[in-house]
């Protein structure tokens, strides 16, 4: 029960997308057409029927006047996001397509207090209380007997654009989330589904009201869809269509900045390149998966050696744009440790010590923790402990300043004061 729910209210940022909800009435043929397509955010990268090009095929399809997708407001051309919500704006602006930012997050920490909660007695008890009415609900149980569980559905990642714009999916997440609310109400257990939910459809409201008569596409997660449907369909000023309704998708060839982005996250068009800052952002975004992905920080030795081949001209084009960047620098001098040229990494280390808070806001508690510690990382390597061990310290210092919690320096600089850091070379 606990996965089921934490997956599916963390299922809330894996979105909801079509117009299948039941009892859809009729409208006027000649009013605002809208259209909510459900999407699986990161799922897109593997799911080989729900793809990104998908995406892109739907939009092509009908053809938006105006496009929402799930990205809040502080976030949107400012910071990287859900990809597929990138992707969207990127074709808007090329399209010449209004785009709305509509993601809306409470600002209480929910996932910190649901895990509190799960350990309470009474969210035993009023487990017990959601899988009576789970067991009792029909629509839920049919569900489980053609497609399992709902664990199962996201973790085999096999079903595709369909089946997340359909009725069978849609009606067992509204079933889901209604038992939830009845037994938990709106809160952490399900992200605040109700607040959030009515506080997103009043941006795709606006949206509505600006774009009369015209087209309007609705991307969002998974979970999202059959609320916005729901909601929608009682309106008489807007014709709500199903994804049914635009099929077959038609093919279109992308443009070169949606090519570079789907393939290597290159997001132009997305930031807004006349602020440095942005820049500094877009590219970061396309170095992510090449040399910052999942461990590659904690343990250099996991980057493949081609990553860093295509690195490179990447920061070529960086510097072009920023040239005098200090994110730029840092992933430079990183890029120079990689290689073995560990000087060439400490000069360009230190040239930007005192240039820390130039780098964007929201890249700077990266930045900062790892600082140190890869200069730490050159002077080890050169046998200059005394210099590795000051910069290791230097690095502590600097966190707990920031209010690092002490589990995440602890990750960072692990036990490196006291052992010298041994790397190996590329593969």
């Amino acid at each position: 029960m606990i996965s089921k729910i934490q997956t599916v209210f963390a299922g809330m940022l894996i979105f909801g997308l079509f117009l299948s909800s039941p009892g859809i009435a009729m409208q006027p043929a000649d009013s605002t057409k809208v259209l909510v397509v459900a999407t699986i955010h990161g799922n897109h990268e593997s799911n080989k029927n729900y793809t990104y090009t998908d995406i892109l095929k739907i939009l092509s399809t009908f053809q938006p006047d105006a496009i929402c997708v799930e990205i809040p407001e502080s976030y949107f051309r400012k910071s990287s996001y859900l990809k597929e919500m990138m992707l969207a704006t990127i074709y808007g602006t090329e399209h010449s397509a209004k785009v709305y930012p509509i993601d809306w997050w409470p600002p209480v920490d929910n996932r910190a207090a649901r895990d509190k909660y799960v350990k309470t007695e009474e969210y035993k008890l009023k487990e017990k209380q959601y899988y009576e009415l789970e067991k009792s609900n029909e629509i839920m149980q049919d569900f489980y007997k053609k497609y399992g569980s709902l664990d199962s559905v996201w973790n085999e990642n096999k079903q595709g654009y369909q089946f997340f714009n359909g009725e069978e999916y849609n009606d067992y997440i509204r079933e889901m989330y209604a038992i939830n609310m009845a037994v938990f109400g709106d809160g952490p257990m399900n992200l605040s589904y109700q607040t959030r939910n009515s506080k997103m459809l009043e941006l795709i409201n606006i949206a509505v009201a600006e774009n009369n008569n015209k087209r309007i596409i609705i991307l969002t997660g998974a979970e999202h869809k059959h609320y916005f449907d729901i909601e929608l369909a009682k309106r008489t000023d807007l014709k709500l269509l199903k994804l049914k309704d635009i099929l077959p998708l038609r093919e279109e060839k992308p443009s070169k900045n949606i090519t570079d982005f789907i393939e290597n996250n290159l997001a132009r068009n997305y930031y807004d390149v006349t602020d440095k800052q942005a820049i500094d952002m877009m590219y970061d975004g396309a170095l992510i998966s090449l040399l910052h992905g999942e461990g590659m920080d904690d343990d250099p030795d996991i980057i493949p050696k081609e990553n860093v081949r295509k690195a490179i001209p990447i920061l070529h084009q960086w510097e072009a744009e920023n040239p005098k960047s200090a994110y730029l620098e840092f992933n430079y001098a990183w890029v120079e440790f990689l290689q073995g040229n560990y000087k060439k990494s400490i000069v360009k280390l230190k040239a930007i010590e005192n240039r820390l808070d130039e780098i964007p806001e929201g890249s700077q508690w990266f930045v900062k923790a790892f600082y140190f510690r890869n200069l730490g990382f050159c002077y080890d390597m050169l046998g200059m402990r005394g210099e590795a061990v000051q910069s290791y310290k230097a690095g502590v210092e600097m966190c707990k300043k920031l209010g690092t919690k002490d589990w995440y320096i602890k990750s960072v600089y692990k036990n490196y004061i006291e052992i010298p850091y041994e790397g190996k070379k590329l593969k």
